[in-house]
């Protein structure tokens, strides 16, 4: 079979896929009602909510660099299995939570499951995949991660209103279960060549500069997650789960319908569309006070979201061999997990001075301060073919 021929959506790739879309819905179950249980349960203030829901994003930083080569000297396998296991700990442990600082604990083990689970799931997918493909890959993975996204927060806010909280804590740790059954299946072990010892370097260097990419184009996105359950409530709209969905199906059919899309315009002309969207559509949800603004700020939101991640993380990718590529992918991914967790820092802190409204408008500002980086520091660097 020549490698032109050599298909991408085998057996093991589609359970691999749906290990994704479990483990993902774990994680989407909780976006709905983490902050309104921090703030109503617990007595927590806007920064608070901004750190449980950030704080996942600053453990799984912190880790990823040493979690990088441990996906390539123990395999794929080793590594999804105990992010799955780590994260469901993590959301089953606020069944027990009586305080802020406990939920923040508590997501911070789960932010170490995400480091586990992404680094090895990412690398599979592209181990798995022909290599004139990969870019293909990216997509599909990114829609199963989208796909959880997307049922989890409907069901984690139907579930919470109409059971409890606890019920959904209870349901993420099934997923999570789930999840780990299906990557020990699906994953492949360790890469061909694969080092023993702990590379000389914890960071591939190469990964900064589209890390750096990333990174400021999900500020505006973090603040999003944290703050816009909030803000619906604020309004009058009690449906936050939709909001959450709109996001998810917008991106997701993007994803299906222009697939090759960053492949044809490169990674400056994708980034620059994506700044622009973030930017415009933070901006109307700040300022259009209605539930028909929140949605139209949504979708232009997740148009601005949809293609920025695949064009350079193949940008990522493209710069490692097989067996450095959970190294290169750990690198990478940092930016999410330090914007995730920055971003809601920083919102938050506009949230507790101002208003919601200001930290939407906060962070469409941060998707600018990312388009004049990107144009100004990096651009001779970034148009590289694929």
């Amino acid at each position: 079979m020549t490698a032109q021929s050599q298909p991408l959506l085998t057996a093991r790739f589609v359970v691999l896929c749906l290990c994704g879309v479990f483990y993902f819905m774990a994680l989407g179950l909780v976006y709905p009602v983490l902050p309104g249980f921090v703030e109503n349960d617990l007595g927590g203030g806007p920064v608070a909510v901004g750190l449980a829901v950030g704080g996942f994003g600053l453990s799984a930083a912190v880790a990823r660099p040493l979690i990088g080569p441990l996906g390539d000297s123990k395999g794929r396998r080793f590594v999804v299995v105990w992010g799955c296991v780590l994260a469901g700990v993590g959301i089953l442990g606020n069944l027990w939570v009586s305080s802020v600082a406990v939920a923040v604990m508590f997501r911070l083990v789960t932010g170490l499951g995400e480091a586990f689970y992404f680094v090895g799931i990412a690398a599979a997918a592209q181990d798995l995949a022909p290599e004139h493909r990969r870019g293909e890959a990216t997509s599909y993975f990114s829609v199963t991660v989208y796909s959880g996204l997307a049922v989890g927060p409907i069901i984690g806010e139907q579930l919470a209103t109409a059971v409890s909280s606890d019920a959904v804590w209870l349901l993420g740790g099934v997923l999570c279960a789930v999840g780990t059954v299906l990557g020990a299946a699906s994953m492949p072990g360790r890469p061909e060549g694969a080092p023993s010892g702990w590379p000389d370097s914890f960071i591939h260097w190469p990964a900064l500069r589209p890390a750096l990419l990333l990174g400021l184009g999900l500020l505006g996105y973090s603040g999003f997650l944290a703050f816009i359950k909030l803000h619906v409530d604020d309004i009058g709209f009690a449906h936050s789960g939709a909001v959450f969905a709109t996001f998810a199906v917008m991106v997701i059919s993007l994803r299906i319908l222009l697939a090759r899309l960053p492949d044809r315009l490169g990674p400056q002309r994708t980034s620059t569309m994506s700044y622009v969207c973030s930017a415009t559509g933070l901006w109307i949800i700040a300022f259009w006070h209605q539930v028909p603004g929140v949605f139209v700020g949504t979708a232009i939101l997740a148009m601005g979201q949809t293609f920025l991640f695949p064009a350079l993380f193949v940008m990522a990718i493209q710069s490692a061999p097989i067996n450095r590529r959970s190294q290169a992918i750990g690198t990478f991914s940092i930016a999410f997990d330090l914007a995730v967790g920055l971003g809601g820092l920083i919102l938050g802190g506009v949230v507790e001075v101002s208003s919601y409204s200001m930290a939407f408008f906060a962070g469409g500002s941060l998707s600018v301060v990312a388009l004049v980086v990107s144009r100004t520091l990096v651009r001779p660097q970034l148009e590289v073919s694929y």
